[in-house]
């Protein structure tokens, strides 16, 4: 196969690139500009084309306008797309006189412990003045749990009275960013709906096939959750069976996680793959020769295959791997052979035309990367080694496939999970033995549940597999050394890592050493860089100051090690790891010793004792409502005083009667409207101050 043998992933390129260029710098080309340019290009290569003789120039120059154009598309695709060039756009004509709106509940409302959580299509609204106004948007909405909330579903036409707000990027540096994550989703404001702001008007107002996917998927989880009724069981064949991931708890997650094999638990082209063969193999039953029944075959899977997908929530996965295979049962039916990278190609530029926020997705970048990465090497690495035993042989190529797909998938699964685990050929081989064994039962069990006796027999032995499965993964999860984390890497070197992985693949291939100089010279630099920064790590000391809401959390980094001060009810709580541990990730620190505010303690990183601290020259005081009863004759020279837990001072100035300080910081424990009024005292005494649930972390060197 050669490069002029797959013109789809030629194309792909540009367009992505189109894409990729409106999500970074936004709308900076308008479309009177792009069509003069296209115009004019295009008369000049007519032109060319009329002075010259036809030639490989005059070939290249029109391909590099192809090049060029499709570049275009993607950039207008994704302008297109983008709801905030809209003149309706919620964001644009959102003020003071409206405060009512009306919407549909545009995805199925998830139950959490103090509150609904669903999205809102935004309809047109008369405002104050009784003028009707155009409005578009999607919001982030949450309900205040109550009875009647927890009834909402999917097309409920609702009218409700609430402050809408912007979704705001991480106040906390390197932390997870959920404004990025909610933009991919069209998403960029969000609501907060009390109990009596809201109306429910009718129902069955969203569109009619999603209402009827959702009712299909509630009906056919109830039908699992009378059949399993073991928790942790019943969350695994939810996921794995029909896309619902709502079950799932902390400790099943950690386990597919930390072991490689959480892709099983979001349904996704190995699903689809299992599914067709499993279709494929019973249609296969019957005996017939007719041509006729090899076109109906095709048809039966297609229609198998893309309800599977809808039911399971389309996924971006699912979608790529249902479109993929679409192309090749198409192309049987026709009887043409169709390239598998061609194939790749058209799916994956069907899919971003659209919806171009898609390449945003992890999903679709994992899995567009895994496929071709398993399709490219699994062969070459299955050859490396021969099995003459059929077993033997099976498990190698299962190995062969999870080297594959971790491989090309390395850098961006170190980008974006900062961890590897070492078990992952382990747990992918049972989690894709068992994956097809569960989904086979699944779909007998769903469509054989009202024969009694024989859906008693199916669940049980549905639950049975799922448990053995669950239980290898918590043992692979306990081997020693089974997970590396604390990988940080920027975006540049993912590049770099690919430049790497492609170039040495090109080396092998051709043999010629001036491809060895590409993988030598990148891997060079970035092991500079690793030293670089290490030596620069090893001499770091920063305090941080997190926004963490209602707590306070405090973290003295020296070098690689790191003390965090915290309050009582952060201590063994995940919180703690969600607001700070990318970012000491980041820095390269590897011990983090967690104290609550109230102890003691000394190192080479903090001297620290009941709320006064030390950090090499640095001192700082923590002020909360004991320190407001205390009063020094000899105040306390401190650079910062961090006021938590709402302290009740009559003044700001207060504070001067324990302690002379340069700044006063604000933290994420204190009410809003205490710090509101303590920043207007600020500015009245010329006091320098800091504002962290405002502003974000403080990093103070």
């Amino acid at each position: 196969m050669t490069w002029h043998q797959i013109p789809l992933v030629r194309l792909l390129i540009p367009f992505i690139l189109g894409i990729y260029m409106y999500n970074k710098f936004g709308s900076i080309l308008s479309l009177p500009i792009i069509i003069i340019f296209n115009i004019l290009s295009f008369l000049l290569l007519v032109l060319l084309n009329q002075i010259k003789q036809p030639d490989v120039k005059i070939i290249r120059y029109w391909g590099g306008w192809l090049i060029i154009v499709v570049f275009q598309i993607g950039y207008l695709t994704n302008y297109n797309h983008d709801i905030r060039n809209k003149n309706s756009y919620i964001g644009i004509i959102k003020n003071k006189k409206i405060s009512t709106f009306t919407g549909i509940i545009s995805n199925q409302p998830q139950l959490y412990k103090n509150n609904i959580k669903t999205t809102i299509k935004l309809l047109p609204i008369v405002d104050s003045n009784d003028i009707y106004k155009s409005v578009s948007g999607n919001l982030l909405a949450y309900f205040n749990l109550d009875t009647f909330s927890t009834k909402l579903n999917y097309g409920d036409l609702i009218i409700f009275n609430a402050k809408i707000n912007k979704i705001y990027g991480p106040s906390n540096p390197s932390m997870f960013d959920i404004r990025n994550y909610y933009q991919s989703k069209k998403i960029y404001h969000q609501v907060y709906i009390p109990s009596k702001k809201w109306k429910l008007l009718s129902n069955k107002k969203g569109n009619i096939v999603y209402e009827y996917i959702y009712k299909c998927q509630n009906h056919l989880l109830k039908i699992l959750k009378e059949k399993i009724t073991s928790p942790n069981e019943y969350a695994v064949a939810a996921a794995l069976i029909l896309g619902s991931k709502d079950n799932l708890n902390s400790k099943i997650k950690n386990a597919y996680a930390n072991t490689g094999a959480m892709h099983v638990l979001a349904v996704s082209g190995l699903h689809v793959g299992i599914l067709a063969l499993l279709v494929n193999f019973l249609l296969g039953i019957i005996e017939t020769d007719r041509f006729w029944f090899k076109k109906v075959k095709g048809f039966i899977l297609l229609i198998i295959l893309w309800v599977f997908a809808f039911i399971t929530g389309a996924s971006a996965s699912v979608l790529r791997a249902s479109t993929m295979f679409s192309f090749v049962i198409v192309g049987r039916i026709v009887n043409r052979k169709i390239n598998i990278y061609n194939s790749l190609g058209a799916s994956a530029f069907l899919l971003l035309y659209i919806d171009p926020y898609m390449l945003n997705d992890i999903g679709f970048q994992l899995s567009y990367v895994a496929l071709c990465g398993i399709i490219y090497l699994h062969e070459r690495i299955y050859k490396l080694y021969y099995i003459n035993n059929r077993l033997g042989d099976w498990i190698w190529s299962g190995i062969s496939i999870s080297f594959a797909a971790q491989v090309s998938t390395l850098p961006l699964t170190l980008y974006y999970f900062h961890q590897f685990p070492i078990f992952f050929w382990l747990s992918g081989l049972i989690v894709t033995l068992f994956a097809g064994i569960i989904l086979g039962l699944g779909l007998f069990l769903l469509i054989l549940n009202s024969i009694p006796f024989l859906g008693v027999i199916i669940g049980y032995a549905l639950y049975s597999t799922i448990w053995i499965m669950n239980s290898l993964i918590f043992l692979i999860q306990k081997l020693p050394g089974a997970l590396w984390e604390n990988f940080w890497l920027e975006l540049w070197q993912v590049g770099l890592l690919y430049i790497t992985l492609i170039s040495s693949i090109v080396f092998f291939k051709v043999r010629i050493l001036k491809w060895l100089i590409v993988p030598l010279l990148c891997i060079i630099i970035l092991l500079g860089h690793e030293l670089y920064k290490q030596q620069k790590q090893q001499n770091q000391n920063y305090l941080c100051i997190y926004n963490c809401k209602n707590n306070t959390l405090i973290s003295c980094i020296n070098g690689n090690s790191c003390v965090t001060i915290a309050s009582p009810n952060l201590i063994n709580s995940p919180k703690i790891n969600y607001v700070q541990k990318n970012q000491l990730c980041s820095l390269g620190v590897i011990n983090n010793e967690i104290i609550e505010l109230k102890d003691s303690i000394i190192n080479k990183t903090i001297n620290y004792n009941k709320g006064l601290g030390k950090v090499k020259e640095r001192r700082f005081l923590l002020y909360s409502k004991k320190e407001c009863l205390q009063k020094s004759y000899v105040p306390l020279d401190v650079d910062y005083v961090i006021i938590h837990d709402n302290p009740p001072m009559k003044k700001i100035t207060d504070i001067q009667r324990l302690c002379n300080y340069k700044k006063l910081i604000f933290d994420g424990s204190n009410k809003p409207w205490k710090i509101k009024k303590w920043i207007k005292e600020c500015k009245n005494e010329g006091i320098e101050y800091y504002d962290v649930s405002n502003e974000g972390c403080l990093i103070i060197k």
